[in-house]
This record gives C-alpha cells, sequence and structure tokens, in this order.
C-alpha cells in the first residue's frame, strides 16, 4: 500500500490545525458578531479577487497573498470563520480561473482553512481585551481598533505565514527547521508588516468610512506592491548579468553547454542538505554559474593548466565587482579543495564536487559507473560529508549520476 508524501501530509495536517484554530471563534466567544451588508461584502469579495492576482513576494523570500489583508480586516470587523472562508475560498478560485489555471482541491483546503483559521486567531487576541476608540467623528461613529486582535493578526501575517511555508517547503530537512523558519522571517518581514498593516487599518477605519474603506486600503497597498516590484527587478537584472558572465567559457567551447546551471542546480540542492543557511546559498549559487569564468584568461586548450590556475584567474576577475568578493573566494578556493579553510571552505568543496559529478557524467542507471564517480569524488574533494550530500541529492535527482 502507498504511503501519502510527506507534504501532502503536513498539507493535511496545517489544514485540520487551521479548522480547529478558526473554531475558536464560537468556542471563546470573545468577537462580537458583526452583520456586513451586501454592497460591502461584493465590494470586499471583489477586492479579494484583485488581491490575489497580486501576490507580494520580497527578492529570495515565498510569495505571500495580499489577499490577506482582505481577510485580515474582516476577520477584525467581527466576521464568522464561514464568511472568512468563503471569501478567501471564492477570492482565491475565482483568481485561478481568471489566470487559466487549475484548482488543485489540496490548495483549495489549504487556502480556505487558512482565511478560516483568522478568525480564531482574533479571538484569541480579543480575549485581552484590550480596545481603543477615538474621538467621535460625525453621527456617533468613530474609529476603533481591539488592539489584542491587531497584534495576533500581525504575529500571524509577519510569524505565521513564513513559518508554516517553510515547515511545507522543508518535510525532508525538519532538524533545520528552526533556522529555515527564522530566515523565512528575516525575508518577508517587510510583505508581512504590509499586508497585517493594510489589514488593521481597514479595521481601523470602517466604521468610519463605511465603503471608502477598500481604497483607503488598496491604496497604500499597491504602492507597497510597487515598490517591491521595482526592487525584484532590480536583482533579477543582478541575477541574469550573473548568468550572463557564466556563458562566457560556453562561448568559447571551453565547458559544455548549461555547465554553470547544471553545477549551481546541484549545489543549491547539496547545500540545502547541509544545511547551509540563505545568505550562503545565494553565494554558492552565483559561484556556481562563475566558477569557469578563468578560462576566458585561459582559453588555449592546448595549454598546462592546472583547476587551481584556473580557479585563481575567475577569482580575480570576480573580484572587480566588489559585491562579489564571497563568491571570489569561493571560486578562488574551489580549485584546491583539499587545501579549503575559513568560512567559505564547506561552499568551495560543494562547487568542486559538483562540477566534478557533471564533469565525470557516467552512463544513466549504470550503478557500477554512478559508484566509481562516488569514489572519485572521495578521493578528489576530501570531504566525506558533502559527497554524502551530493549523493542524496543525485539520488532524488533526474541527473544521471
Amino acid at each position: 500500500m502507498n504511503r501519502p508524501a510527506p507534504r501532502t501530509m503536513i498539507g493535511a495536517l496545517a489544514t485540520l490545525l487551521g479548522l480547529g484554530l478558526g473554531s475558536l471563534w464560537w468556542a471563546l466567544g470573545t468577537v462580537d458578531p458583526v452583520e456586513i451588508g451586501v454592497l460591502h461584502l461584493a465590494l470586499f469579495l471583489g477586492a479579494a479577487v484583485a488581491t490575489e492576482l497580486l501576490p507580494m513576494q520580497q527578492p529570495g523570500g515565498r510569495p505571500i497573498a495580499t489577499s490577506t489583508a482582505i481577510v485580515g480586516t474582516l476577520a477584525l470587523l467581527g466576521a464568522s470563520p464561514l464568511l472568512l472562508a468563503a471569501v478567501g475560498g471564492v477570492g482565491w478560485v475565482t483568481a485561478r480561473l481568471v489566470q487559466r489555471r487549475g484548482i488543485p482541491l489540496g490548495l483549495l483546503a489549504a487556502r480556505t482553512a487558512g482565511a478560516w483559521s483568522m478568525g480564531g486567531v482574533v479571538a484569541l487576541g480579543a480575549a485581552v481585551d484590550l480596545r481603543w476608540t477615538g474621538t467621535d467623528l460625525h453621527e456617533g461613529a468613530a474609529a476603533s481598533l481591539d488592539l489584542g486582535a491587531a497584534t495576533a493578526v500581525t504575529l500571524a501575517v509577519v510569524f505565521g505565514v513564513p513559518v508554516l511555508q517553510t515547515l511545507a517547503g522543508s518535510v525532508e530537512h525538519l532538524r533545520f527547521l528552526p533556522r529555515r523558519a527564522g530566515e523565512a522571517v528575516a525575508r518577508s518581514w517587510m510583505v508581512g508588516a504590509a499586508i497585517s498593516s493594510t489589514a488593521l487599518l481597514g479595521g481601523l477605519v470602517h466604521e468610519v468610512l463605511g465603503a471608502w474603506t477598500l481604497p483607503t486600503m488598496l491604496i497604500p497597498l499597491l504602492a507597497a506592491r510597487f515598490g517591491l516590484d521595482r526592487f525584484a527587478v532590480a536583482a533579477r537584472a543582478y541575477d541574469q548579468t550573473i548568468r550572463a558572465m557564466s556563458r562566457l567559457p560556453e562561448q568559447l567551447g571551453a565547458v559544455d553547454a548549461e555547465h554553470g546551471v547544471r553545477v549551481a542546480r546541484l549545489a543549491i540542492g547539496v547545500g540545502v542538505e547541509l544545511g547551509v543557511d540563505a545568505d550562503t546559498l545565494v553565494d554558492l549559487e552565483h559561484a556556481a554559474h562563475l566558477h569557469e569564468l578563468g578560462r576566458i584568461r585561459h582559453d588555449d586548450p592546448e595549454a598546462s593548466i592546472t583547476r587551481a590556475d584556473l580557479a585563481a584567474a575567475g577569482a580575480s576577475i570576480i573580484r572587480e565587482t566588489e559585491s562579489l568578493t564571497r563568491v571570489a573566494d569561493i571560486v578562488a578556493l574551489h580549485g584546491e579543495p583539499h587545501l579549503a579553510r575559513g568560512e567559505v571552505a564547506v561552499s568551495a568543496r560543494i562547487i568542486a564536487a559538483c562540477c566534478a559529478a557533471d564533469r565525470y557524467g557516467p552512463v544513466p542507471g549504470d550503478e557500477g559507473q554512478r559508484q566509481e564517480v562516488l569514489v572519485r569524488l572521495v578521493r578528489d574533494i576530501g570531504d566525506l560529508e558533502v559527497v554524502s550530500a551530493l549523493s542524496r541529492v543525485l539520488t532524488r535527482s533526474d541527473l544521471p549520476v
């Protein structure tokens, strides 16, 4: 009998926990139920659809659904988990249909449960019973906000969402979960802060602004999205420049096509397997793309050039870009992995091992050749931990080794 995949089990467990958390809305009874008019509900639903089409993401971080701001505002206004789940689920499904994408039932359950759970988050925060109300502005209306509920929503979006995303994506490496979760929060806290503060703004001003609440919310949210998009464009341009530089040895015919891409893919897998931190993973990827760059200074195939000479030449080119100093150090040391020392030593040995594995390239499915390559790697690299991690990555991949 086939066992369910770990990711499926984690997803099912997270969905059940979300449903249980949302049920606290009724169990605690700390939130006063509120009736939301048809017009306002239609506006919130339309906003949920629109924001589902505009997820927010910091470079290096995972995307966070911008519609969380809409669900959060409804939760702060006292909407029941049933209504939250309906708005979140319908918004997500509609956005998927607009994008002509499929509707996996597992994802639908997760998104609906996530919206449902926001009701429980607000109920827990409201148990503190700390509400702030401003001065009456007109006709007895005043801005107000449950500070306990607002704090709970902020913590859920800024910390809870990245941690759950990390758990879902790190099933095979649970021993590194605390570090990965911390890195995920660090890489997405600006997005989380923008989304949660928008939800709080909606909950604060709805009593006064009514139907004008959504424009008040969405304008700063879209401004934040625009700023992050510009940041992402700059980051992509930087990465594309790195990749373009990695193509130079290929254009000379000194290495096989896509060698740098394959080595980078392997190196990231090995880095994750060994629990390398997120910043080092970025340097590792860049070094993998650029590790053959020294060949543009030694392009004579008849010349007797050692691996260490090529590594030193490549590092000297990379050092001309001040922001890539650590990358240059990794590239310099990968030529002599046995001698690598310091904080970049493991990264250098990872690059050397992945490069050698791609270069040897045994016949797919030939277990004898595969084992021979691993023995060579142990001899050449001198780091059994790195080679063992590479072996596990290769076993899970469709690469020939």
